[in-house]
């Protein structure tokens, strides 16, 4: 076997564009002292990036550091779901992806944890195994998401299951996910990092934890999006149904945040169209209840898969 050290022009990280400051820690924004405390503490995870190659190895090992024991990686071969690697206390320096299979050219992803911490120094393949970059996307860019805790990947079971990443697969795009658990609410120093980040497309899902603010901030946002890519769609949802919504209050919270999404993109709506609204209720309605997770509020992995099926077109369609 051979290691090979991370990241390299063959092996990359995906979805983390400040790899190159934040190495070896894999965090999803670069270490800014004014950053919110909520922001700072969930960009410390890797939600919805995976580690990429291509090779015909017949085996696989990871070399790693301050990996949570019970933390799991999705592997992915040709696009397909093989299984979950979990971490254990015994193997935290040397994970084992696969062993003994077949030397056959595959396109191997590696989904990181959702929330969970940890570094990858090295990967380790056969001698002789051959080893390549990731087969490139079809031209078509990247999609910036930012938001909430549902954008992150909360309630999926698995780190590929996010629904950023399964729209990654399907829309055979690289996918950069700045979703803050509780922490979506248009502060004006993360919307200037997530305008840094290009994009053919952003989509904006800050969810309830916007909060009772007034419109003000989620304007800001738009106009500095606008204004930096003029002319690049952005997708604005909604907050999805929420079993919680049975509470007056949780209820007031939700309408007051889709009132706001509503009237702000009818503020900034251009000819072009590049802002356009999706409503989260169409994405996960009250007759998808059994798309919410156990705390009623975060979809599972149905839930993730059936935002992503709805989402897609919506995108689809901007991009066009």
């Amino acid at each position: 076997m051979r290691w090979t050290t991370l990241p390299s022009d063959e092996v990359a990280f995906s979805g983390l564009p400040w790899i190159a400051e934040t190495f070896p820690r894999l965090c999803r924004l670069p270490e800014t002292p004014d950053l919110p405390r909520g922001v700072s503490e969930q960009a410390r995870f890797a939600s919805g990036a995976h580690l990429g190659f291509c090779s015909d190895t017949s085996q696989l090992h990871l070399k790693m550091a301050h990996a949570e024991s019970g933390s799991g990686l999705d592997l992915y071969v040709d696009g397909q779901f093989w299984h979950t690697t979990k971490i254990t206390d015994d193997d935290k320096s040397d994970v084992v992806c696969f062993a003994d299979l077949p030397p056959v050219h595959r396109d191997i992803s590696i989904y990181l944890p959702l929330r969970h911490e940890l570094q990858i120094s090295a990967c380790g393949v056969d001698d002789d195994a051959e080893v390549t970059p990731s087969r490139p996307h079809a031209g078509r860019g990247t999609l910036v998401l930012y938001g909430s805790s549902v954008a992150q990947g909360i309630g999926a079971g698995r780190p590929g299951m996010g629904y950023s990443s399964i729209l990654g697969r399907s829309l055979n795009m690289d996918v950069v996910n700045l979703g803050f658990g509780g922490a979506g609410k248009a502060e004006e120093q993360v919307v200037d990092l997530v305008s840094q980040t290009e994009a053919c497309s952003y989509v904006l899902d800050l969810g309830k934890s916007y909060g009772l603010q007034s419109a003000e901030a989620y304007l800001a946002m738009l106009d500095k999006l606008g204004t930096v890519h003029p002319g690049v769609p952005i997708v604005c949802v909604t907050p999805i149904y929420s079993s919680r919504e049975v509470r007056a209050d949780y209820e007031q919270l939700s309408e007051h945040t889709r009132a706001v999404v509503r009237d702000a993109v009818e503020t900034c709506s251009t000819q072009d169209g590049s802002v356009v609204l999706i409503e989260g209720e169409v994405l996960l309605s009250s007759q998808d209840a059994d798309g919410l997770s156990s705390d009623g509020l975060h979809p599972n992995e149905l839930g993730h898969t059936l935002i992503a099926q709805r989402l897609q077109p919506v995108i689809e369609s901007a991009l066009a």
